[in-house]
């Protein structure tokens, strides 16, 4: 049905001008009040922000890199060192064997021969020295005995076969011990030793 306005004359008043008051009821509590915690205070701490540099200086794989580098940078040289090491060795021997085959070349020629006199006790004449001939030819090792004075009874004595890359080139050595008058014959060619002993009118192999 139609409001009226109290205080005025009674007339209609439209429906959606009519203020509505709601009855009290009891006493509205006031809201309570919320205190911050001491936490709710603290600021979050802000983070540095992290340069790329510093990355690079502080991170691991940058520190392997540098291990890394620093070990190439001296094994290079090494290696290098090593293998000219390795070069020089090989040419010096080189040079050596060069140089000692030269030798041999000038002092004993080719094929290797040794020349020695000696009074062995199988002269003709006491006065005149028993010559020998040592020859390595192609390996093999051969003496020739020319008694002092007495050129006809000449003797060869066989000795050792050498074989192997550069047997031909070794030379031969005469050396003489034992009796003073009959001393006994040593030969000696690429390390090996031969004796042979006096029998006081030739040479016998000692087996």
């Amino acid at each position: 049905m139609p409001a009226t306005i109290e205080g005025e004359e009674s007339r209609l008043a439209p429906r959606s001008l009519v203020v509505r008051r709601r009855p009290r009821s009891e006493p509205e509590k006031a809201p309570a009040v919320q205190t911050a915690r001491a936490s709710q205070f603290v600021k979050p701490r802000t983070q540095r922000p992290v340069t790329t540099e510093e990355v690079q200086e502080f991170s691991r794989p940058s520190a392997l890199k540098s291990k890394k580098s620093q070990r190439g940078s001296w094994l290079l040289p090494l290696g290098l060192g090593m293998v000219c090491a390795l070069l020089l060795a090989l040419a010096l021997s080189m040079v050596l064997s060069w140089s000692g085959r030269l030798l041999d070349d000038v002092h004993y020629g080719y094929p290797r021969t040794t020349q020695v006199d000696h009074l062995v006790g199988h002269e003709l004449d006491p006065h005149v020295q028993t010559h020998f001939t040592a020859l390595n030819l192609k390996g093999q090792v051969l003496v020739f005995e020319v008694p002092g004075g007495d050129p006809q009874h000449s003797r060869l004595l066989q000795g050792p076969h050498l074989v192997g890359p550069g047997a031909d080139l070794a030379p031969v050595t005469l050396t003489f011990s034992g009796d003073t008058l009959h001393p006994d014959l040593v030969v000696t060619v690429d390390g090996l030793q031969v004796v042979y002993h006096n029998t006081g009118t030739s040479y016998a192999s000692m087996r």
